[in-house]
């Protein structure tokens, strides 16, 4: 299992080189599109090529109403978690994005949407089921999650600290997706899609994260964290319920 992990993050790092020198060549604004978010489902492609028996992928689109109530519930988490970041940031006396979006509204939806599926198929619609196969729902989502944030190696370039906290970021970000993507039924593409693509948004819109500046990174690593832990208890809470009334008496007559 490990060996086919590993195989799958070097090729889609091996993609993630070649599509930012692909950026850089041709031009497209990465404050629109990034062309590496394409990456993981270029590794997912390659995992088809060579291990195409046993190469799995969570991309249906059925049942339409699991995946809308999955959907919603987890742009609610995403809204409450940036509603606490925003209450941070006003009590430490700090101020969110002032400048103004460098693209209309409706051409980064679409852009967010498309970027964060490209990413999706290899996370969350491939990597986290095929962990699952072996691993616990949480012990897969901190694997997926600790990849995940690595993979951001620009994050690097702000020093350790700032990586560091990224990647405690991604990492509960990847909890609560694996929380809520226990229950979606193979809609995992659709599901993470939406919330991958909201915490993009709410980013560009409220916050300057990218700019190196520690602060915002640490308070959205603080409210993610505090979100994975909740959704993590209410998961334990539920198969503890479950089992409880499998081993319960059974009542005859």
């Amino acid at each position: 299992m490990f060996l086919r992990v590993l195989v799958f993050y070097l090729v889609t790092m091996v993609f993630s080189g070649i599509l930012n020198a692909l950026q850089a060549a041709t031009g497209p604004s990465p404050d629109l599109i990034q062309l590496v978010q394409f990456a993981p489902a270029l590794g997912v492609g390659v995992m088809f090529v060579v291990f195409r028996r046993t190469t799995r992928v969570d991309a249906r689109f059925t049942p339409a109403t699991v995946a809308a109530g999955r959907s919603a519930l987890v742009v609610g988490i995403v809204v409450a978690a940036m509603l606490v970041s925003v209450v941070v940031y006003v009590v430490a006396g700090r101020t969110w994005r002032a400048e103004s979006l460098p693209f209309p509204f409706w051409a980064l939806v679409i852009t967010m949407v498309v970027g964060a599926a490209g990413e999706e198929l290899g996370w969350r619609a491939y990597l986290q089921p095929y962990l699952q196969t072996r691993f616990s729902v949480l012990r897969s989502s901190l694997i997926v999650g600790v990849l995940w944030g690595f993979w951001h190696i620009g994050g690097f370039s702000h020093g350790p600290a700032y990586m560091g906290l990224f990647v405690v970021m991604a990492t509960a970000l990847s909890v609560v997706m694996g929380g809520v993507l226990r229950g979606a039924r193979r809609s995992n593409l659709v599901v993470a899609t939406t919330a991958h693509a909201a915490v993009n948004l709410s980013l560009i819109l409220l916050f300057t994260e990218e700019d190196g500046d520690l602060f915002p990174m640490a308070v959205l690593a603080a409210v993610w964290t505090i979100a994975a832990i909740a959704v993590s208890s209410v998961q334990v809470r539920r198969a503890v319920e479950v089992e409880d009334r499998a081993a319960g008496p059974v009542r005859l007559g």
